[in-house]
């Protein structure tokens, strides 16, 4: 797993016991990783809006829970539209939700900027398994 060292991952999730675990399972999955977990969505927003902007830095993996308060996982992807083509080039969405519904299933699936649709929580097996995949579909 060469190809995974020094990467980062983006986590915003306004649940700390969700952060938590998905510290320790992209830590103990991609120990070199860089892991930026957010608890307010506001914050999350900030940072994505001047991620790599500055440093030449590796595409990042974003985990984005759905359901938060302020702003939701959906509005701030409707904020990261308007990002510039570079800085959503190196941001990889993934919606990683406790929300099984189909709505949020499919809106996921069409969405332009969303590679794929976690379920919570996340695990070693989950994150093995969708970054193996290469098919736009909800990892069990």
């Amino acid at each position: 797993m060469n190809q995974n060292k020094n990467r980062v991952f983006i986590v915003i999730d306004d649940d700390r016991i969700n952060n938590m675990i998905c510290t320790k399972m992209i830590g103990m999955s991609f120990p070199e990783s860089d892991i930026q977990t957010f608890l307010l969505p506001e914050e999350g927003l900030n940072y994505l809006q001047t991620y790599n902007q500055v440093e030449d830095k590796p595409n990042a993996i974003l985990f984005l829970d759905i359901n938060m308060p302020v702003l939701s996982g959906w509005d701030i992807l409707k904020k990261m539209e308007d990002f510039p083509e570079t800085r959503k080039n190196s941001i990889d969405t993934y919606m990683l939700s406790s929300s099984v519904g189909h709505l949020d299933l499919e809106k996921a699936d069409n969405h332009p900027l969303v590679k794929g649709y976690i379920s919570k929580p996340l695990t070693k097996a989950k994150l093995f398994s969708y970054f193996a995949s290469s098919t736009v579909e909800e990892v069990k």
